[in-house]
């Protein structure tokens, strides 16, 4: 094998790539088992695996989620839809108020503002909700085609004894709302 390598030098390098050739696999090889039965035995706890991708959290109220939980009332989101159609996209909010408060008051659905900064106004009320009562609350808007909705504005009404009607009003941030093509 050596007889037509002329001179002792050109011998040597042959034996040194013939060592590195074979003896460079072995040694990764060794490397890499040995890592590998050190976190075994050792019990890694896997502390510096790569951590895991954040899940997005969901902005804003869907169907089941409360809008309103204050000192006079409370509400919750019963049913929301969009529907396409040929004049624009139907959006529909259907909400239970209860009032927890120790005056009459009422609930009524503003407007809507929808993802593209457009406000559409239609009103909605319960009408007077003696305490502890609970009634529902349907309102339906015509949003301009294409546009989903993005917030509703409420405005909540207490009657107290004697007093002028006290009204606060709130802006509820919404979620993604199915759209459907009825």
């Amino acid at each position: 094998m050596f007889e037509d390598v002329d001179g002792p030098e050109q011998k040597t390098l042959l034996r040194l790539l013939i060592i590195v050739g074979i003896g460079l696999p072995i040694l990764i090889e060794v490397v890499t088992f040995g890592s590998m039965m050190g976190h075994h035995l050792l019990g890694d706890s896997g502390a510096e695996a790569v951590p895991e991708t954040p899940t997005a959290a969901e902005t804003g109220a869907g169907v089941g989620d409360p809008i309103l939980e204050s000192a006079d009332v409370s509400a919750r989101i019963d049913a929301a839809s969009v529907v396409t159609a040929d004049e624009g996209w139907r959006f529909t909010l259907t909400i239970n108020v209860t009032n927890t408060g120790s005056d009459p008051a009422a609930v009524r659905l503003d407007s809507v503002t929808t993802r593209g900064g457009e406000t559409v106004a239609d009103t909605a009320s319960t009408g007077q909700l003696s305490v502890g009562n609970t009634d529902d609350l349907t309102q339906s808007w015509l949003l301009p085609p294409g546009e989903r909705p993005d917030s509703v504005s409420i405005t909540v009404f207490v009657y107290p004894d004697g007093e002028s009607v006290q009204s606060t009003q709130y802006t509820v941030a919404l979620g993604d709302i199915p759209v459907s093509n009825r």
